[in-house]
């Protein structure tokens, strides 16, 4: 039988993993797994969570949205959330969707918007009397970046709505994309020119909205569609989707042409099958259908979950398949030090992609598939990223066709490598890693050093990606020793900084040496060692010195740590390199406070808090570490059962809500007397 421990264990290991997922795919735009592996993990976590009450589903990406915004941009934030969409793979979902409303409602002639699910960014638009006023990402859900100088540049989205009787203030959403024709015609142009082209028009898109300069978003070939709305004043109302659809286009908002109005899910299946068979010939990416129900009275009393509405669903196409030769096969390093082998293919076109790699996931997929350099193999893509092969041909195998060894040395910095066995059933480990926190490989050292100064980890303001990318290529950075070691010099060798961020960026840097213990654990990225787990590491030992000298049974009588989680710490803290890198790392000044004990008497403890609105005192990250040390509990949505609200600048319907609940409202310029008075 699992015991609660290691069921804990998994859960926080599969939360941290669905979160850097979300953070490649709507931070970085660089998603490592396809849309349907997302979709199983995810299913996966909401299968723990119903099953096992007892999980701390504080943080869960069940909750949430993508991720916060990491660039030079100002944040926006909603006011209404953002929130994702359910998904239906088969048309049983459908049925089953169908099924769920009226179970809620007793309307059973009810009809569907139905209208292709572009795969481009989703924005929202603020129009104000009329006139566009504003406009950001998704980000969160909660909190995206303000993109208003680059959205106003695309020539389709309206600076003013045409007609009159605007409302007050109303917030449109749709999805920015690149038609198929451009994007191609602008790789072409790149390649002549010996230019970075794009992997696909998602990644052109999302690069491009986040422009600094304008001028250079301006220059490229963007497009909307508008599909839904946000909020509007209460002066104003529409009759049903389809009726504000209309109004839109009246608007010269732009509206897909494909959008279609059914009255049975028998129909919608049918609409489906159409738009499937359709989809090659459509001149921009779409990945499904998306599904609503039409009557807005109905969507208002069905409501909402934590992440998505209730009355609107996304029938997502299946994966599409082809048949290549397997080339190569290289293993990349991951920033944990997980090794992926990666099969190089004879370049195939595939829903109008050209592939020519695939995921191998680890040695044990390699053995199950029987895999051989020079076979031939059946790869399955969806969601637009790398694909995976799902089966050998061995009628065409030849005897020459090479077996794929397992690497015994790390192909970044050459150091050993350590092979382990998987300990949890539930886990899906793979079986190589690098023992070297310090592996000078492009690939795990940079990915190391990226999560080594994010904002939950060393909190380096200003140290951006781009920064880091050309740190270790120019090796002015071959440790993360090194970074404490920099001074105006090794800045001015990099591209974009003048004297004030400079001096800036140094500060920022030595200011980390001052961070809580759990904050320095969690910066190491050792492998299922997630924040939560890292705070109850720093509870437990007070010190880095008494982690050093941790058996595997100390790991494991810590909360939620079970047998593999405590193998990871005892190998990375009894590993010699790390040991001397860390001793370092104390000998530079570092002062590491540990986790504070929530002690019972304290006046917030397990009270639930909301944050809405820009703060100027302090930061949303900061404050929310705050309250959790008083032993908050930060919710991101407002009920009756919320204790307290902080309100910044432009809070919107939160602060409506909160007001019409009779719930306490804490002002920004009162928020430091409120945290010093419940202190204890």
């Amino acid at each position: 039988m699992v015991s609660k421990k290691d069921i804990k264990e998994s859960y926080n290991s599969l939360k941290e993993e669905i979160n850097r997922h979300n953070f490649l795919y709507h931070n970085k735009d660089n998603p490592e797994i396809s849309d349907t592996e997302y979709d199983k993990l995810f299913l996966k976590l909401l299968k723990l969570e119903n099953e096992h009450n007892f999980l701390d589903k504080n943080g869960s990406p069940s909750s949430r949205v993508g991720d916060k915004p990491q660039s030079n941009l100002k944040e926006f934030i909603h006011e209404v959330p953002m929130l994702s969409l359910d998904n239906a793979f088969e048309s049983e979902d459908l049925f089953e969707f169908e099924k769920r409303i009226l179970n809620k409602i007793k309307d059973n002639n009810l009809y569907y918007s139905c209208e292709p699910k572009i795969d481009g960014v989703a924005v929202s638009l603020i129009y104000e009397r009329g006139i566009l006023v504003k406009a950001g990402t998704r980000g969160d859900g909660e909190q995206g970046e303000d993109i208003t100088h680059n959205v106003k540049t695309i020539k389709q989205i309206p600076l003013e709505l045409n007609g009159s009787h605007h409302p007050n203030k109303i917030e449109i959403r749709g999805e920015i994309f690149c038609e198929k024709n451009e994007f191609d015609k602008l790789n072409a142009q790149y390649l002549k020119s010996n230019q970075k082209t794009f992997a696909n028009p998602r990644n052109f898109v999302a690069g491009s909205i986040r422009q600094l300069n304008s001028e250079i978003t301006a220059a490229r070939p963007l497009k909307i569609q508008i599909h839904s709305l946000g909020f509007v004043d209460q002066n104003y109302s529409f009759k049903s989707h389809q009726d504000m659809l209309n109004t839109f286009s009246n608007w010269n908002l732009p509206i897909n042409p494909d959008i279609k109005l059914v009255n049975s899910i028998n129909d919608v299946i049918l609409y489906c099958e159409k738009l499937t068979k359709k989809r090659d010939a459509l001149n921009y990416e779409i990945d499904g259908v998306v599904i609503k129900i039409d009557n807005l009275s109905i969507q208002k009393e069905l409501g909402f979950s934590s992440r998505s509405p209730k009355w609107a669903i996304a029938k997502k196409f299946k994966a599409e398949e082809g048949s290549t030769q397997i080339v190569a096969v290289n293993f990349q390093m991951g920033r944990t030090g997980t090794l992926t082998p990666v099969a190089q293919l004879k370049p195939v076109k595939l829903g109008g992609v050209t592939i020519s790699n695939a995921t191998l996931h680890n040695m044990d997929e390699i053995e199950r598939l029987d895999l051989r350099i020079g076979d031939f193999v059946k790869i399955k893509r969806a969601g637009d990223v790398i694909p995976k092969v799902i089966k050998v041909d061995k009628n065409k195998r030849k005897e020459k066709n090479k077996k794929i060894l397992s690497p015994s040395n790390c192909p970044c910095c050459a150091k050993e490598l350590s092979y382990f066995e998987e300990l949890t059933p539930n886990l899906d480990l793979s079986n190589i890693s690098s023992k070297n926190l310090n592996c000078f490989g492009y690939s795990q050292f940079k990915e190391n050093l990226k999560h080594f100064v994010s904002r939950q980890a060393m909190d380096i303001d200003g140290l951006g990606s781009k920064t880091i990318d050309q740190m270790v290529d120019k090796k002015i950075i071959k440790s993360i020793k090194d970074l404490y070691l920099l001074n105006e010099e090794s800045f001015k060798q990099l591209d974009g900084f003048a004297e004030k961020s400079i001096n800036n960026l140094i500060n920022s840097i030595n200011k980390s040496k001052k961070t809580k213990l759990s904050n320095f654990i969690y910066a190491l990225g050792i492998k299922e060692i997630g924040l939560e787990t890292s705070k109850n590491l720093s509870k437990r030992f007070k010190t880095l010195e008494n982690i050093f000298y941790a058996s595997v049974d100390d790991f494991i009588a810590v909360d939620d740590i079970g047998e593999v989680a405590s193998s990871n710490l005892y190998s990375f803290f009894s590993y010699e390199l790390n040991k001397k890198f860390l001793r370092e790392m104390t000998d530079l000044g570092f002062e590491l406070k540990e986790e504070k004990n929530l002690s019972s008497s304290s006046v917030l403890l397990s009270k639930k808090i909301a944050i809405t609105g820009k703060l100027s005192s302090i930061s949303r990250d900061q404050l929310k570490s705050d309250l959790e040390e008083l032993g908050v509990k930060v919710v991101s949505s407002i009920s009756k059962n919320t204790d307290y609200v902080i309100v910044g600048d432009d809070a919107g319907s939160k602060l409506d809500k909160a007001k019409a609940l009779n719930i306490e409202i804490i002002y920004d310029k009162d928020l430091s007397s409120f945290l010093k008075n419940n202190e204890n």
